[in-house]
């Protein structure tokens, strides 16, 4: 059965603003978070996609951006929380990973997740929410870091050429047979938002 995947990131969080690493640790959605939540939801109005379910991670800021999306009813994951940073959660992104070639090694050090963990975590929650009944489009609000290392997993060149950044980006995916194929990875919706006006 063929089925419709859409990853949304969540929107805006304080610690997005003020630049903090924010993996398991967890801050609430600004007024521009909420705004992008709710641009996303006019998205996918206008295109007239309807979700037969609703997932996202065990963390509050994606039950936040969740619930501006939609009104279904919703599962919580834990397996779907951000990559894990250990001590450097809540610290300055000035500390964040130097250089790319570090990243399956840097964050263990602090006790902190590698890559192919989260990957492996998240790539088996997902593929468990795609099997479990018959829905056919599927919301996941999850983040940032591991909804890239999902498409890295499952997609990986795909993934680095359509990688973007923005707050609530969607990546659409179709799944059929166990295969996800990444279609768009989508931020038109949010881009021009700004956060000048969130004052």
């Amino acid at each position: 059965m063929q089925k419709k995947l859409y990853i949304v990131r969540h929107g805006q969080t304080l610690f997005n603003k003020k630049n903090r690493i924010q993996g398991w640790c967890d801050s609430p959605l600004t007024k521009l978070g909420h705004r992008q939540a709710k641009a996303t939801k006019e998205y996918f109005e206008k295109r007239g996609v309807v979700f037969d379910k609703a997932c996202c991670s065990t963390l509050h800021r994606t039950e936040e951006t969740l619930k501006d999306i939609t009104d279904l009813d919703y599962s919580r994951y834990d397996a779907l929380k951000e990559f894990n940073y250990g001590l450097l959660e809540g610290e300055s992104t000035d500390l964040a990973c130097p250089k790319k070639d570090d990243l399956n090694t840097y964050y263990v050090q602090f006790g902190g997740e590698t890559p192919k963990q989260v990957e492996d975590r998240v790539e088996k929650a997902i593929r468990t929410i795609m099997e479990e009944d018959d829905a056919k489009s599927i919301l996941i609000v999850m983040h940032g870091s591991n909804s890239f290392r999902f498409a890295n997993r499952v997609e990986p060149s795909k993934a680095r050429k359509m990688r973007k950044f923005n707050n609530c980006i969607i990546y659409e995916y179709e799944y059929e047979d166990g295969h996800f194929d990444l279609k768009q990875v989508i931020d038109e919706h949010v881009k021009d938002l700004k956060e000048e006006e969130d004052a």
